[in-house]
């Protein structure tokens, strides 16, 4: 029978981040995985890591997940894969001010951003079609990361900080006796701890169901097509409001592509879906490339693949202490913003579980809005962008 003084459940990006930090100070973790680390929808992220956001904490926790992923190998170890390209953020004239008011709270958190004027961004990419656009909102920092490659690293670093790394073991129950946290019991055995951070992503709600802790989290069903280029080069990341779709570059003359439209996604089970690539959204989202940029019309879809969000209501994390549970922590809901955050996440939930003072405030993320209706609401149409 294993000992530990916080178990942690879910091994994708944020709970080994989280485990890495509870590990560096010396915490007696064990963190939990049913299958391989990084092998779930970490693995699958697009990797997209900007700090666009619209709310001051998510700004926050962006801006220093950024500066982890720039600085990864001497504050971590291994490889995040980080690659600065860039961010740019299209809007159109019903945006543009949201947009404005939004770089303005970024710049004023440290942020280095700047909005474009439609000349000044023909300027930076004249493959870009512009018709449509009234300003662009440009994070030089930017870029993306490598979501396999981030969360192994973690889990190699808690390791050596004396974490338990447990890959392939399932956590099946969460036992509380008189609202206390008692032992969570595994496929591989049983853990005494006193305290359990469940980030188990799409699969958390069953852990917390049986518990009384109900969080309105949905499991969506995602789509990403990889598209070759032959005659223009796309070098940034770029979320388009206008279109609905994102992209970014990708080895040897590809871009991946992907919906920040809610129509374009299905509610599923986490352990049941298609994991290929629809034809029919395929075509749909070339045809918004090729719109943004006309020179990507011989482009050539090379492939793609379907993964998960877990989705809250207001599309915002669900993070601190379960109500009426001691010892009991959520990390999870995150929408499509997860990985990007994952380094700070991991940060603020160790000393979140440990009853340290949070370095960034997130409070407002708290598991009780939505019964207390305190939902977070994006000026943005789409709730992805934050």
């Amino acid at each position: 029978m294993t000992t530990a003084d916080v178990v942690v459940i879910g091994g994708g990006c944020t709970g080994t981040s989280t485990a890495f930090q509870l590990g560096r100070r010396g915490v007696r973790c064990v963190l939990l995985e049913k299958g391989q680390v990084g092998g779930g929808p970490t693995g699958r992220s697009s990797g997209i890591i900007r700090m666009h956001y619209s709310l001051e904490p998510l700004i926050r926790l962006a801006r220093r997940s950024l500066e982890i992923f720039q600085h990864f190998a001497d504050m971590v170890g291994g490889t995040a894969d980080f690659r600065t390209t860039g961010f740019l953020l299209l809007a159109g004239a019903a945006d543009r001010a949201h947009l404005e008011a939004n770089a303005r709270l970024q710049s004023s958190l440290g942020v280095r951003t700047s909005v474009l004027s439609p000349r000044a961004l023909a300027d930076l990419d004249p493959a870009m079609n512009l018709d449509d656009v009234a300003a662009a909102a440009y994070e030089p920092d930017s870029g993306y990361a490598d979501g396999y490659a981030t969360s192994t690293a973690f889990a190699a670093a808690a390791r050596r900080h004396g974490v338990e790394v447990t890959p392939g073991a399932t956590a099946t129950r969460i036992v509380v006796e008189r609202g206390v946290v008692q032992r969570v019991e595994t496929s591989a055995g049983m853990i005494h701890a006193p305290r359990v951070l469940v980030a188990a992503g799409p699969w958390s709600s069953p852990l917390l169901d049986p518990l009384r802790v109900h969080l309105p989290i949905r499991t969506m069903r995602i789509q990403v097509a990889l598209v070759h280029l032959r005659a223009v080069a796309i070098e940034r990341v770029c979320g388009d409001l206008l279109k609905g779709f994102y992209l970014r570059p990708d080895v040897g003359g590809q871009v991946l592509l992907g919906s920040i439209e809610e129509t374009d996604e299905e509610e599923v089970s986490a352990d049941r879906f298609d994991e290929g690539l629809d034809f029919d959204f395929a075509e749909r989202i070339v045809r918004k490339l090729v719109w943004r940029y006309p020179g990507s019309r011989d482009g050539e879809v090379r492939g793609g693949f379907a993964s998960l969000y877990d989705v809250t209501p207001d599309w915002q994390p669900v993070l601190g202490p379960a109500d009426g549970i001691d010892g009991l922590f959520v990390a999870a809901g995150f929408s499509g913003h997860g990985f990007k955050l994952s380094p700070a996440i991991g940060e603020v939930m160790a000393q979140t579980v440990l009853g340290e003072r949070s370095s960034i405030d997130i409070g407002v993320f708290r598991p009780s809005r939505f019964a207390d209706g305190a939902l977070i609401h994006s000026p943005y149409e789409y709730g992805i962008i934050g």
